[in-house]
C-alpha cells in the first residue's frame, strides 16, 4: 500500500477521527521521488492535548522503508532532511475545521478536490462552496499577507497550544532560510495563479500547462522572462535543490506586483451592488408589521457618514426611511426606485403580530399550509420576487466598474437574495438583515456572484436547510 493510504487507513481507525485525506501534491502524483512532503488532513470530533497526542502516536508508529518526519505544524513552510519524507500532518476538529474555511477559503477549496480520504470528504464535512472575489483582499494567504512575509523575510505558520483544557493556534513567524526561501516562492506564485484560475472559472480544478502559462502572461502583461524564471524554479523544486539564492525573492515581489494590479483590472470587469437596509426608525423595535404604507422617519438623522466611499450611484426605494438613510453616504448620482420599496402589507400594515393574528386568522393558517397568500389589499411574496426580478434587469443599465448603494428594506431584500443565491423562498424571511449592514454582489454581464463576507455568507445559506 501506498506511504499516504497507509497513513490515513490508520488514522481513520481512531474512534475520535472522522476524516482522514491526502491533498497537495501527492494527491495528485503519488510519486515519492518528485513531491516534496505528503499532507494529510485529520478532522476529529472534537480535539484536546490527549487526541491530538493519541493522532501523532499513530502516525509515527506506521514504520516504512525510508525514515518519516512529522510537521504538525499549519502553513507553507517546509521541513526536510536528504534522509526522510516530511509528512506534514494537519488536525483539526470539526468546529475548527470550519473556521479554518472561513478564513483560509484558498487552502481548503484547494483541499476539497481530493480523491484520496477515508471516512467523510472534507466537502461533505464543510465546504468552501464557491471562492469570492473578496478572499483576495481578506483571506489568509492573499497577496497582500503574502507580500507583507517576504518583505520582512518571514514566513507565518501557525500551530497549537495546549493551555488549561484549552486549545489556542497560535501565529508564528519564521525566518526565510536558504531552503524555505525558494520553495516559499514557488507556493506564492503557483498558488496565486491557480487560485485566480479557479475564480475566474468558478470551478475547482488545477491549472496546469498552457493554461497556467497563458494566466501567468496576462497577470505580468505578457512578461517572459518573468514565465522563464518561475520555470526554472520550478525544476529547481523538483530536483528538491536545498539553497536559493536571495535574488530569488525579486520573482514574487515582482509577480505580486503584478497580480494585484491585474486584480484591480477584474475588478473593474463588474458592477459592484451593495445592498443595505435603511437605519432604524422608531417602529422597527414594536414587532409591528411595517411596509410600504406606514412610512416613518429614521432615528440619527445627526449620524456622521458611514463610510468614505464616493458611490457612482445611490438608487433607494420611493419610501422616506430609505430616502433619508442616503444623506449617510456619498455619490454622484441619487435615483429612487419604486420596484425596490418594502412589501405591501396592505391593511395589516402597521398592526403587532397578535393584532393582525386576531383580524386576519388566514394569513396565519395559509403559512402553516405553505399557501403564499396576500395581504388583504396588498401583496405576497411572489407578488415581492416579481419586482426584485424586474429590479436585477434593471440593474443591466449600468456600466461596468460602476459602484452602486442600494437602500432598500428587510423583506425586498431577503427575496432578492434568495433569488441571487438560488434560495428556497419559504426559507427567505429567517436570512437576518440588521440596519445599515452592508451586503456586496458583483454582477457582470447576466450573473450575479457572491462578495459577502464568508461568515455571512455562510449565515445566510444555512437558511436554506432549516
Amino acid at each position: 500500500m501506498k506511504i499516504g493510504e497507509a497513513i490515513i487507513s490508520e488514522l481513520i481507525k481512531d474512534k475520535d477521527v472522522v476524516s482522514a485525506s491526502i491533498v497537495g501534491s501527492y494527491s495528485e502524483n503519488k510519486d515519492i521521488k518528485k513531491i516534496g512532503d505528503i499532507d494529510v488532513v485529520v478532522i476529529c470530533k472534537k480535539l484536546t492535548k490527549k487526541v491530538f497526542l493519541k493522532i501523532l502516536k499513530r502516525v509515527k508508529k506506521k514504520k516504512f522503508k525510508i525514515n518519516t518526519l512529522i510537521n504538525s505544524t499549519f502553513g507553507p513552510m517546509k521541513i526536510s532532511n536528504e534522509t526522510s519524507l516530511p509528512i506534514h500532518l494537519m488536525i483539526y476538529d470539526l468546529e475548527s475545521h470550519k473556521n479554518h474555511v472561513l478564513k483560509s477559503p484558498f487552502t481548503c477549496f484547494d483541499w476539497e478536490r481530493s480523491k484520496i480520504y477515508r471516512g467523510k470528504s472534507l466537502k461533505d464535512i464543510f465546504s468552501v462552496k464557491q471562492l469570492h472575489l473578496s478572499d483576495f483582499y481578506e483571506a489568509r494567504r492573499n497577496s497582500g499577507e503574502y507580500m507583507k512575509d517576504i518583505k520582512k523575510n518571514r514566513i507565518s505558520i501557525r500551530q497549537y497550544k495546549f493551555q488549561d483544557n484549552k486549545v489556542i493556534e497560535k501565529k508564528k513567524f519564521i525566518k526565510i532560510n536558504p531552503r524555505n526561501r525558494g520553495e516559499f516562492v514557488y507556493h506564492i506564485i503557483n498558488f496565486l495563479v491557480i487560485n485566480l484560475y479557479k475564480y475566474l472559472h468558478k470551478k475547482n480544478t488545477k491549472v496546469k500547462g498552457k493554461q497556467f502559462d497563458n494566466l501567468f502572461l496576462k497577470i505580468t502583461r505578457n512578461n517572459q522572462r518573468l514565465l522563464k524564471n518561475f520555470k526554472l524554479l520550478r525544476e529547481r523544486k523538483k530536483n528538491k535543490d536545498l539553497v536559493y539564492d536571495p535574488s530569488i525573492v525579486s520573482l514574487a515581489l515582482s509577480f505580486i506586483k503584478n497580480f494585484n494590479q491585474y486584480l484591480e483590472k477584474v475588478k473593474n470587469e463588474y458592477i459592484e451592488l451593495n445592498f443595505i437596509r435603511h437605519a432604524q426608525t422608531s417602529m422597527n423595535k414594536k414587532k409591528l408589521f411595517l411596509g410600504s404604507r406606514i412610512d416613518p422617519k429614521i432615528k440619527n438623522i445627526k449620524r456622521k457618514k458611514i463610510n468614505n466611499i464616493k458611490y457612482n450611484y445611490i438608487i433607494t426605494s420611493n419610501l422616506l426611511r430609505a430616502k433619508m438613510t442616503r444623506n449617510f453616504f456619498s455619490a454622484k448620482k441619487i435615483l429612487n426606485n419604486e420596484l425596490i420599496n418594502e412589501i405591501d402589507y396592505g391593511n395589516a400594515d402597521g398592526l403587532t403580530i397578535m393584532e393582525t393574528k386576531k383580524k386576519y386568522p388566514h394569513l396565519f393558517e395559509s403559512w402553516k399550509n405553505g399557501i403564499d397568500v396576500k395581504f388583504p389589499q396588498g401583496e405576497n411574496t411572489r407578488d415581492v420576487k416579481k419586482r426584485a426580478k424586474k429590479f436585477l434587469n434593471f440593474l443591466n443599465n449600468f456600466k461596468s466598474g460602476s459602484k452602486i448603494l442600494i437602500i432598500s428594506h428587510s423583506f425586498f431584500l431577503r427575496v432578492l437574495f434568495s433569488l441571487i443565491l438560488k434560495m428556497n423562498l419559504k426559507t427567505a424571511y429567517q436570512i437576518n438583515i440588521d440596519h445599515l449592514k452592508i451586503f456586496q454582489f458583483l454582477k457582470k454581464g447576466k450573473y450575479y456572484i457572491s462578495n459577502l463576507n464568508r461568515a455571512e455568507y455562510y449565515k445566510i445559506l444555512s437558511k436554506n436547510h432549516d
